[in-house]
Protein backbone atom coordinates (compact mmCIF):
# COMPACT_ATOMS: atom_id res chain seq x y z
CA UNK A 1 0.00 0.00 0.00
CA UNK A 2 1.36 3.39 -0.92
CA UNK A 3 2.22 6.22 1.43
CA UNK A 4 -0.18 8.38 -0.55
CA UNK A 5 -3.17 6.27 0.44
CA UNK A 6 -2.25 6.35 4.12
CA UNK A 7 -1.80 10.11 4.19
CA UNK A 8 -5.20 10.57 2.58
CA UNK A 9 -6.72 8.90 5.62
CA UNK A 10 -5.88 11.99 7.69
CA UNK A 11 -7.35 14.40 5.19
CA UNK A 12 -10.57 12.44 4.72
CA UNK A 13 -11.61 12.54 8.36
CA UNK A 14 -10.34 15.48 10.41
CA UNK A 15 -9.85 14.77 14.08
CA UNK A 16 -11.26 16.91 16.83
CA UNK A 17 -8.49 18.95 18.38
CA UNK A 18 -7.25 17.88 21.81
CA UNK A 19 -5.92 20.71 23.95
CA UNK A 20 -3.96 20.61 27.14
CA UNK A 21 -5.21 22.20 30.34
CA UNK A 22 -1.84 23.77 31.17
CA UNK A 23 -2.99 23.79 34.81
CA UNK A 24 -2.21 20.19 35.71
CA UNK A 25 1.17 19.20 37.20
CA UNK A 26 3.76 18.65 34.47
CA UNK A 27 4.26 15.04 33.44
CA UNK A 28 7.66 13.51 32.83
CA UNK A 29 9.00 10.05 32.10
CA UNK A 30 11.03 8.04 34.57
CA UNK A 31 12.22 4.46 34.96
CA UNK A 32 10.27 1.94 37.04
CA UNK A 33 12.27 -0.92 38.51
CA UNK A 34 8.98 -2.52 39.56
CA UNK A 35 7.79 -2.86 35.96
CA UNK A 36 11.20 -2.69 34.24
CA UNK A 37 10.16 -0.01 31.75
CA UNK A 38 9.62 3.70 31.26
CA UNK A 39 6.57 5.12 32.99
CA UNK A 40 4.85 8.46 33.39
CA UNK A 41 5.11 10.42 36.61
CA UNK A 42 1.96 11.47 38.45
CA UNK A 43 -0.52 10.07 40.96
CA UNK A 44 -3.32 7.71 39.95
CA UNK A 45 -5.77 10.46 39.11
CA UNK A 46 -3.14 11.93 36.81
CA UNK A 47 -2.53 8.54 35.19
CA UNK A 48 -6.20 8.58 34.16
CA UNK A 49 -5.43 11.57 31.91
CA UNK A 50 -4.51 10.59 28.37
CA UNK A 51 -0.94 10.84 27.14
CA UNK A 52 -2.33 12.76 24.16
CA UNK A 53 -3.48 15.50 26.54
CA UNK A 54 -0.14 15.43 28.35
CA UNK A 55 1.67 16.01 25.05
CA UNK A 56 -0.67 18.91 24.30
CA UNK A 57 0.03 20.40 27.75
CA UNK A 58 3.78 20.22 27.17
CA UNK A 59 3.34 21.94 23.79
CA UNK A 60 1.23 24.67 25.41
CA UNK A 61 3.91 25.38 28.01
CA UNK A 62 6.76 25.30 25.48
CA UNK A 63 8.38 22.25 27.08
CA UNK A 64 9.48 20.85 23.73
CA UNK A 65 11.79 18.08 24.98
CA UNK A 66 9.13 16.72 27.33
CA UNK A 67 6.60 16.87 24.51
CA UNK A 68 8.99 14.94 22.26
CA UNK A 69 9.65 12.29 24.90
CA UNK A 70 5.92 11.89 25.49
CA UNK A 71 5.35 11.43 21.75
CA UNK A 72 7.88 8.59 21.88
CA UNK A 73 6.12 7.13 24.90
CA UNK A 74 2.70 7.54 23.22
CA UNK A 75 4.01 5.23 20.51
CA UNK A 76 5.20 2.76 23.17
CA UNK A 77 1.65 2.65 24.52
CA UNK A 78 0.19 2.14 21.05
CA UNK A 79 2.83 -0.46 20.16
CA UNK A 80 1.68 -2.83 22.91
CA UNK A 81 -1.85 -2.92 21.49
CA UNK A 82 -0.67 -3.10 17.88
CA UNK A 83 1.62 -6.07 18.57
CA UNK A 84 -1.05 -7.89 20.56
CA UNK A 85 -3.52 -7.50 17.70
CA UNK A 86 -1.03 -8.89 15.20
CA UNK A 87 -0.22 -11.89 17.40
CA UNK A 88 -3.89 -12.57 18.10
CA UNK A 89 -4.86 -12.19 14.46
CA UNK A 90 -2.35 -14.86 13.47
CA UNK A 91 -3.37 -17.02 16.42
CA UNK A 92 -7.03 -17.25 15.45
CA UNK A 93 -5.90 -18.50 12.06
CA UNK A 94 -3.67 -21.23 13.49
CA UNK A 95 -6.46 -22.32 15.83
CA UNK A 96 -8.97 -22.54 12.99
CA UNK A 97 -6.72 -24.55 10.70
CA UNK A 98 -5.85 -26.89 13.58
CA UNK A 99 -9.60 -27.50 13.93
CA UNK A 100 -9.92 -28.47 10.29
CA UNK A 101 -10.85 -25.18 8.63
CA UNK A 102 -9.09 -25.08 5.25
CA UNK A 103 -6.51 -22.44 4.44
CA UNK A 104 -8.63 -21.35 1.47
CA UNK A 105 -11.67 -20.78 3.70
CA UNK A 106 -9.53 -18.90 6.22
CA UNK A 107 -7.99 -16.71 3.52
CA UNK A 108 -11.42 -15.93 2.12
CA UNK A 109 -12.71 -14.79 5.52
CA UNK A 110 -9.64 -12.64 6.17
CA UNK A 111 -10.07 -11.01 2.74
CA UNK A 112 -13.75 -10.39 3.49
CA UNK A 113 -12.92 -8.70 6.77
CA UNK A 114 -10.16 -6.61 5.19
CA UNK A 115 -12.68 -5.25 2.70
CA UNK A 116 -15.43 -4.81 5.31
CA UNK A 117 -13.05 -2.88 7.57
CA UNK A 118 -11.64 -0.65 4.83
CA UNK A 119 -10.10 2.66 5.89
CA UNK A 120 -11.94 5.93 5.17
CA UNK A 121 -9.69 6.46 2.14
CA UNK A 122 -10.94 3.16 0.70
CA UNK A 123 -7.82 1.11 1.36
CA UNK A 124 -8.38 -2.40 2.78
CA UNK A 125 -7.49 -3.19 6.35
CA UNK A 126 -3.79 -4.03 6.08
CA UNK A 127 -2.27 -2.97 9.41
CA UNK A 128 1.48 -3.13 8.88
CA UNK A 129 1.86 -0.38 6.22
CA UNK A 130 -0.34 1.93 8.30
CA UNK A 131 1.67 1.19 11.44
CA UNK A 132 4.95 1.95 9.69
CA UNK A 133 3.55 5.23 8.37
CA UNK A 134 2.33 6.10 11.88
CA UNK A 135 5.76 5.39 13.36
CA UNK A 136 7.43 7.56 10.73
CA UNK A 137 5.10 10.45 11.43
CA UNK A 138 5.58 10.16 15.19
CA UNK A 139 9.36 10.14 14.74
CA UNK A 140 9.23 13.23 12.56
CA UNK A 141 7.06 15.08 15.08
CA UNK A 142 9.38 14.15 17.95
CA UNK A 143 12.45 15.27 16.01
CA UNK A 144 10.90 18.59 15.05
CA UNK A 145 9.89 19.24 18.65
CA UNK A 146 13.40 18.51 19.89
CA UNK A 147 14.93 20.76 17.23
CA UNK A 148 12.49 23.63 17.91
CA UNK A 149 11.53 23.45 14.25
CA UNK A 150 7.77 23.61 14.72
CA UNK A 151 5.28 26.18 15.95
CA UNK A 152 2.77 25.29 18.65
CA UNK A 153 -0.24 25.45 16.34
CA UNK A 154 1.36 23.08 13.84
CA UNK A 155 2.52 20.78 16.62
CA UNK A 156 -1.07 20.49 17.85
CA UNK A 157 -2.26 19.81 14.30
CA UNK A 158 0.35 17.09 13.81
CA UNK A 159 -0.58 15.53 17.14
CA UNK A 160 -4.26 15.48 16.18
CA UNK A 161 -3.43 13.79 12.88
CA UNK A 162 -1.24 11.25 14.68
CA UNK A 163 -4.07 10.38 17.04
CA UNK A 164 -6.54 10.10 14.19
CA UNK A 165 -4.27 7.77 12.25
CA UNK A 166 -3.91 5.54 15.29
CA UNK A 167 -7.66 5.65 15.97
CA UNK A 168 -8.42 4.40 12.47
CA UNK A 169 -5.83 1.62 12.71
CA UNK A 170 -6.64 0.66 16.29
CA UNK A 171 -10.40 0.46 15.81
CA UNK A 172 -10.09 -1.74 12.76
CA UNK A 173 -7.64 -3.94 14.65
CA UNK A 174 -10.20 -4.42 17.43
CA UNK A 175 -12.97 -5.08 14.92
CA UNK A 176 -10.81 -7.63 13.11
CA UNK A 177 -10.47 -9.62 16.34
CA UNK A 178 -14.27 -9.54 16.74
CA UNK A 179 -14.69 -10.68 13.17
CA UNK A 180 -12.29 -13.59 13.53
CA UNK A 181 -13.86 -14.72 16.80
CA UNK A 182 -17.26 -14.59 15.13
CA UNK A 183 -15.86 -16.80 12.36
CA UNK A 184 -14.67 -19.25 15.02
CA UNK A 185 -18.19 -19.38 16.48
CA UNK A 186 -19.84 -19.69 13.07
CA UNK A 187 -17.62 -22.57 11.95
CA UNK A 188 -17.02 -24.43 15.22
CA UNK A 189 -19.79 -23.35 17.59
CA UNK A 190 -19.85 -20.64 20.24
CA UNK A 191 -18.16 -22.77 22.91
CA UNK A 192 -15.08 -22.90 20.66
CA UNK A 193 -14.46 -19.19 21.32
CA UNK A 194 -13.24 -20.17 24.79
CA UNK A 195 -11.00 -22.83 23.27
CA UNK A 196 -9.63 -20.23 20.84
CA UNK A 197 -8.77 -17.93 23.73
CA UNK A 198 -6.98 -20.75 25.53
CA UNK A 199 -4.99 -21.55 22.36
CA UNK A 200 -4.03 -18.00 21.44
CA UNK A 201 -3.64 -16.19 24.76
CA UNK A 202 -1.74 -18.65 26.94
CA UNK A 203 1.80 -17.57 25.90
CA UNK A 204 0.86 -13.89 26.16
CA UNK A 205 -0.67 -14.38 29.61
CA UNK A 206 2.33 -16.28 30.92
CA UNK A 207 4.56 -13.36 30.00
CA UNK A 208 2.36 -10.39 30.93
CA UNK A 209 0.61 -11.68 34.05
CA UNK A 210 3.04 -14.12 35.67
CA UNK A 211 4.24 -11.35 38.07
CA UNK A 212 0.77 -11.47 39.69
CA UNK A 213 1.28 -15.04 40.91
CA UNK A 214 0.58 -15.02 44.67
CA UNK A 215 2.88 -17.99 45.09
CA UNK A 216 5.78 -15.72 44.13
CA UNK A 217 4.89 -12.39 45.79
CA UNK A 218 2.18 -10.80 47.87
CA UNK A 219 -0.92 -9.26 46.31
CA UNK A 220 0.01 -5.86 47.71
CA UNK A 221 3.39 -6.03 45.98
CA UNK A 222 1.63 -6.36 42.62
CA UNK A 223 -0.79 -3.47 43.09
CA UNK A 224 1.38 -0.77 41.51
CA UNK A 225 2.05 -2.88 38.43
CA UNK A 226 -1.62 -3.79 38.14
CA UNK A 227 -2.82 -0.20 38.27
CA UNK A 228 -0.13 1.25 36.05
CA UNK A 229 -0.53 -1.33 33.29
CA UNK A 230 -4.30 -0.84 33.40
CA UNK A 231 -4.02 2.90 32.82
CA UNK A 232 -1.32 2.50 30.19
CA UNK A 233 -3.30 -0.04 28.21
CA UNK A 234 -6.53 1.92 28.16
CA UNK A 235 -4.80 5.17 27.21
CA UNK A 236 -3.52 3.27 24.16
CA UNK A 237 -7.04 2.04 23.39
CA UNK A 238 -8.11 5.70 23.09
CA UNK A 239 -10.93 5.35 25.58
CA UNK A 240 -13.43 8.14 26.20
CA UNK A 241 -15.94 10.12 24.15
CA UNK A 242 -13.28 12.30 22.51
CA UNK A 243 -11.17 9.21 21.69
CA UNK A 244 -8.10 10.73 23.30
CA UNK A 245 -7.51 8.10 25.99
CA UNK A 246 -8.90 9.71 29.14
CA UNK A 247 -10.88 7.78 31.75
CA UNK A 248 -12.59 8.22 35.11
CA UNK A 249 -11.20 7.00 38.43
CA UNK A 250 -12.84 6.58 41.82
CA UNK A 251 -11.20 5.19 44.95
CA UNK A 252 -12.36 4.03 48.36
CA UNK A 253 -10.67 2.14 51.17
CA UNK A 254 -11.00 -1.22 49.40
CA UNK A 255 -10.63 -0.57 45.69
CA UNK A 256 -9.96 1.54 42.62
CA UNK A 257 -12.64 1.68 39.93
CA UNK A 258 -11.60 2.79 36.43
CA UNK A 259 -14.45 3.49 34.00
CA UNK A 260 -14.48 4.03 30.24
CA UNK A 261 -17.19 5.90 28.36
CA UNK A 262 -16.70 3.99 26.14
CA UNK A 263 -13.65 1.78 26.00
CA UNK A 264 -12.05 2.13 22.58
CA UNK A 265 -12.43 -1.49 21.51
CA UNK A 266 -15.37 -3.74 22.41
CA UNK A 267 -17.81 -1.24 23.91
CA UNK A 268 -17.07 1.27 21.16
CA UNK A 269 -17.86 -1.43 18.64
CA UNK A 270 -21.08 -2.38 20.41
CA UNK A 271 -22.30 1.21 20.60
CA UNK A 272 -21.24 2.03 17.07
CA UNK A 273 -18.53 4.36 15.86
CA UNK A 274 -19.56 7.97 16.48
CA UNK A 275 -16.48 9.36 14.74
CA UNK A 276 -17.07 7.57 11.44
CA UNK A 277 -20.85 7.33 11.76
CA UNK A 278 -21.07 3.53 11.54
CA UNK A 279 -23.39 1.30 13.53
CA UNK A 280 -23.02 -1.39 16.16
CA UNK A 281 -20.68 -4.17 15.17
CA UNK A 282 -23.31 -6.68 16.27
CA UNK A 283 -25.59 -5.47 13.48
CA UNK A 284 -25.31 -5.54 9.66
CA UNK A 285 -23.05 -5.31 7.77
CA UNK A 286 -20.72 -6.57 10.53
CA UNK A 287 -22.81 -9.10 12.46
CA UNK A 288 -20.03 -9.73 14.97
CA UNK A 289 -21.20 -12.16 17.62
CA UNK A 290 -22.27 -11.88 21.24
CA UNK A 291 -22.77 -14.80 23.60
CA UNK A 292 -26.11 -16.57 23.26
CA UNK A 293 -25.40 -19.06 26.05
CA UNK A 294 -23.63 -18.92 29.41
CA UNK A 295 -19.88 -19.59 29.46
CA UNK A 296 -17.36 -19.26 32.28
CA UNK A 297 -15.05 -17.35 29.89
CA UNK A 298 -17.77 -14.67 29.49
CA UNK A 299 -18.99 -14.22 33.09
CA UNK A 300 -21.78 -16.76 32.43
CA UNK A 301 -23.81 -13.97 30.87
CA UNK A 302 -25.59 -13.65 27.55
CA UNK A 303 -24.96 -10.63 25.34
CA UNK A 304 -21.18 -10.38 25.91
CA UNK A 305 -19.43 -9.52 22.67
CA UNK A 306 -16.86 -12.15 21.78
CA UNK A 307 -14.04 -9.59 21.84
CA UNK A 308 -15.05 -8.27 25.28
CA UNK A 309 -14.98 -11.83 26.62
CA UNK A 310 -11.17 -11.73 26.48
CA UNK A 311 -11.27 -9.43 29.53
CA UNK A 312 -13.04 -12.18 31.45
CA UNK A 313 -10.62 -14.83 30.26
CA UNK A 314 -7.37 -12.89 30.70
CA UNK A 315 -8.14 -10.78 33.78
CA UNK A 316 -10.37 -13.11 35.77
CA UNK A 317 -10.79 -16.75 34.75
CA UNK A 318 -7.23 -17.65 33.73
CA UNK A 319 -5.45 -16.00 36.70
CA UNK A 320 -8.05 -17.27 39.18
CA UNK A 321 -7.51 -20.81 37.91
CA UNK A 322 -3.73 -20.38 37.93
CA UNK A 323 -3.19 -18.89 41.37
CA UNK A 324 -6.50 -18.22 42.99
CA UNK A 325 -7.62 -14.66 42.29
CA UNK A 326 -8.67 -12.37 39.44
CA UNK A 327 -6.32 -9.54 38.51
CA UNK A 328 -9.09 -7.07 37.74
CA UNK A 329 -12.85 -7.47 38.02
CA UNK A 330 -14.54 -6.26 34.85
CA UNK A 331 -18.12 -5.15 34.23
CA UNK A 332 -18.69 -5.32 30.47
CA UNK A 333 -21.96 -3.82 29.13
CA UNK A 334 -24.27 -6.39 27.56
CA UNK A 335 -25.70 -6.13 24.06
CA UNK A 336 -28.22 -4.73 23.32
CA UNK A 337 -29.80 -3.50 26.56
CA UNK A 338 -26.69 -1.86 28.05
CA UNK A 339 -24.96 -0.75 24.86
CA UNK A 340 -27.72 1.32 23.24
CA UNK A 341 -30.08 4.15 24.12
CA UNK A 342 -29.33 7.72 25.20
CA UNK A 343 -27.11 6.68 28.14
CA UNK A 344 -25.33 3.39 27.38
CA UNK A 345 -23.51 1.77 30.26
CA UNK A 346 -19.82 2.37 30.89
CA UNK A 347 -17.31 -0.44 31.06
CA UNK A 348 -15.52 -0.63 34.42
CA UNK A 349 -12.38 -2.27 35.75
CA UNK A 350 -12.17 -2.74 39.52
CA UNK A 351 -8.78 -3.31 41.12
CA UNK A 352 -9.01 -4.31 44.77
CA UNK A 353 -6.38 -3.20 47.25
CA UNK A 354 -6.13 -6.62 48.87
CA UNK A 355 -7.03 -10.13 47.84
CA UNK A 356 -9.33 -10.32 50.86
CA UNK A 357 -11.37 -7.41 49.52
CA UNK A 358 -12.25 -9.22 46.29
CA UNK A 359 -15.90 -10.23 46.79
CA UNK A 360 -17.20 -13.79 46.61
CA UNK A 361 -19.40 -12.82 43.65
CA UNK A 362 -16.31 -12.12 41.52
CA UNK A 363 -15.50 -15.83 41.76
CA UNK A 364 -19.04 -17.21 41.58
CA UNK A 365 -19.85 -15.53 38.29
CA UNK A 366 -16.95 -17.36 36.59
CA UNK A 367 -17.86 -20.69 38.18
CA UNK A 368 -15.26 -20.69 40.96
CA UNK A 369 -15.10 -20.39 44.74
CA UNK A 370 -13.14 -17.79 46.63
CA UNK A 371 -10.00 -19.37 48.17
CA UNK A 372 -9.72 -19.67 51.92
CA UNK A 373 -7.28 -17.68 54.07
CA UNK A 374 -4.39 -19.97 53.14
CA UNK A 375 -4.72 -18.96 49.49
CA UNK A 376 -4.22 -21.17 46.44
CA UNK A 377 -2.31 -24.39 46.72
CA UNK A 378 1.20 -24.48 45.27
Amino acid sequence: MSDQSTSQADDSRPARSISGTASAPPTYLTWSDAINKRVRTGDWSDQAVSTTVKIAEAIDTGDWETAAQLVDYWMEEAKVVHVIYQVWGQGWGSFLTAQGVTQDDLNAEVARLQELLAFPDGGPFEPEPRWMALAQRAGELGNRLRAYEIEAAEAHSQLDQLRERWRQLHDRGADFQSGMLSFVADRLGEAAVGDAYAHVLAPYLEERYLPFDLREKSYEDTLYRNLYLAFEAMRAHLVGPDRAGGMDLTEDEDKFVISFDPCGSGNRGQRGDLVEGTGSRSEPPYNFGVTTAEHDWAWNEKGVCYYCAHCCYTLELWPARQWGHPIRVVDSPLYPDETSGPEPAKCTWTIYKSVEAIPEEAYVRIGLKKPGPDGPEG
